[in-house]
């Protein structure tokens, strides 16, 4: 892994912190991926995601050290915003070659252990969640570029790069934590990131960014409720105002707002972040950890070859408290939220680009009847 404090116009920002660092050592990243095959050797096939009992009472079976990392982490002790976890060991030809489309299958026992440190690491710090629209429900996600979609916002872009944000913003019931996990990284690919921390007093100590006075559409990895939801109101920052938590899409807020002081607080607290950011290049067998109450990241801009051995990654969203979605989840494990225009009674699942977004899952539960009266609907 490299970073580089630099800001978008290739400027070196002094002021920033570099990401933190942990190098796993040998005795653990040996534990971790002992622990990831009991996982995956319980689990049926094609991967652990049924067993997610499972994999808290394995994530308690970690090295002391992993896990006093992940919750001083989640506690806000050490490394505020995010860290990268290095050193975990991947055999390259056995993942087999990164996805030209997205959802696929993949016969990978490789990948059913990548998925499994996930689940795992992730289990120190909440619990995984996914989202109905996205890849059809699943909790394990391929961000990979795809034909067609390079010069979009979306994770499969690559040479319009992906501009910096806080995953799912728009949503009320969006991840606390992501992990980011690199298969392989050929161009060197950075991906932006910068704290609220990082972000000068100034900029951010307006309290009209503590107001609800902001307005964000949803992303467009969620066409269901980017098609039936309007405009959302929400405050930027919340919370402490020593250590705020910030919610921000820039590429999805309106600029023109009825409050001209709310509008130039926005377009300073942007200018700071694009001023703060740094770039961190992941390479195979790293995590990156992002506190997403406290963190924005994004991606700098890549030439896709499509030959089977691009940039790939694979990432999980973990909330903190599970419960605060009960009555919106379905799927077999009951992690799978609904779009928030179903869940409103405003909106109907209809298809999206093929294998992406606006898709229910076939493996939704019969007795989720919402749902499943909006498949028989399509």
């Amino acid at each position: 892994m490299r970073t580089q404090a630099k800001s978008p116009s290739g400027r070196i920002a002094p002021r920033v912190r570099p990401i933190d660092r942990y190098e796993l050592r040998a005795d653990e990243a040996a534990a971790l991926r002992a622990a990831a095959d009991r996982l995956v050797a319980s689990a049926p096939h094609p991967g652990p995601e049924p067993c997610l009992d499972q994999v808290v009472l394995l994530g308690h079976e970690l090295p002391w050290e992993i896990r006093q990392r992940f919750i001083d982490f989640k506690i806000g002790r050490s490394g505020v915003g995010g860290f990268v976890l290095a050193g975990i060991p991947l055999d390259d030809a056995a993942l087999g070659p990164t996805p030209l489309q997205i959802p696929w299958q993949s016969e990978s026992a490789e990948l059913r252990r990548v998925d499994a440190i996930l689940l795992l690491l992730g289990s120190l710090l909440g619990d995984p969640f996914s989202h109905v629209g996205v890849q059809e429900g699943r909790l394990i996600l391929d961000i990979c570029p795809l034909h067609g979609n390079e010069e979009t916002q979306l994770a499969s872009s690559s040479s319009g790069g992906l501009a910096w944000h806080n995953e799912d913003a728009y949503h009320d019931f969006r991840a606390d934590w992501l992990l980011l996990m690199c298969l392989r990284n050929p161009q060197a690919a950075a991906t932006s990131f910068a704290r609220i921390r990082d972000v000068p007093v100034d900029a951010r100590g307006s309290d009209v960014l503590f107001r609800h006075e902001f307005l964000i559409s949803p992303d467009s990895s969620h066409s269901v409720d980017a098609n039936e939801l309007g405009l959302k109101t929400i405050s930027v920052l919340s919370g402490d105002r020593e250590s705020p938590f910030v919610r921000i899409d820039p590429a999805f807020m309106s600029r023109d707002l009825a409050n001209a002081d709310a509008g130039k607080a926005l377009a300073a607290l942007i200018d700071a972040f694009d001023e703060n950011l740094q770039d961190v290049v992941l390479e195979a067998g790293e995590v990156l950890v992002i506190d997403n109450l406290r963190a924005v990241h994004g991606r700098r801009p890549f030439e896709a070859r499509y030959d089977g051995h691009d940039r790939w990654l694979r990432s999980v969203n973990i909330t903190a408290d599970l419960r605060k979605s009960e009555g919106c989840r379905t799927g077999p494990q009951g992690r799978a939220l609904l779009p928030e225009s179903v869940r409103s009674g405003t909106g109907r699942v209809a298809g999206g680009p093929a294998g992406m977004r606006g898709r229910v899952p076939q493996s939704l539960e019969p007795h989720d009847a919402v749902v499943h009266d909006l498949v028989a609907e399509h």
